[in-house]
């Protein structure tokens, strides 16, 4: 049995193992920056979403009732998305904002008053039942890949949903307290 010389096989595969390795943690710092981006934005929805439901009709509001002001909250809820995400009129990002590209699709935003209560919605393969007055929102935003994953033969861009649904509380307390 003839031996051949294979003194360079060892650098040629630990060569292509540390390129291997480089290119896995490109691609998990990629899906790690998506996922902390949505984390941002959804907490920005949910600012936007608190405040909407902040928009209480103060008249139900004397005889303890929740009742949102609808006109109020999508006012309220557009313009601290705004303010937040850094976007114009038209929810572009603007210089500044945490989203790169395209506008923000706001897919839906419902109050939900004590008359229609139970109130449920399916959005994809999510199905939320609500039993309480509240504001539910969920936005579309288009996300820019990142080298890598262009590389590893994602598409050059994909599109992120956030959802929310906040809703308002009363709180008693003794008079004496407040």
């Amino acid at each position: 049995m003839v031996y051949k010389d294979q003194r360079g096989s060892v650098s040629v595969l630990a060569l292509f193992m540390i390129i291997c390795f480089f290119a896995v943690g490109a691609l998990v710092t990629d899906v790690a920056m998506h996922y902390c981006l949505k984390v941002a934005v959804k907490h920005k929805l949910n600012l936007a979403c608190r405040s909407a439901a902040g928009q209480l009709n103060w008249d139900e509001l004397k005889d303890s009732n929740l009742v949102i002001d609808e006109a109020r909250a999508a006012q309220a809820f557009y313009e601290v998305l705004k303010v937040n995400l850094v976007l114009d009129d038209t929810l572009v990002p603007q210089s500044g904002s945490i989203l790169s590209s395209g506008a923000v699709q706001v897919i839906c935003f419902k109050v939900v008053n004590p008359g229609d209560v139970p109130f449920t919605y399916t959005y994809g393969g999510y199905t939320e039942t609500l039993d309480r007055t509240a504001v539910v929102a969920i936005i579309s935003f288009p996300v820019k890949s990142r080298v890598f994953t262009r590389m590893a033969g994602g598409p050059e861009e994909t599109t992120m949903y956030c959802h929310v649904t906040a809703g308002p509380e009363l709180i008693g307390r003794p008079i004496d307290r407040i």
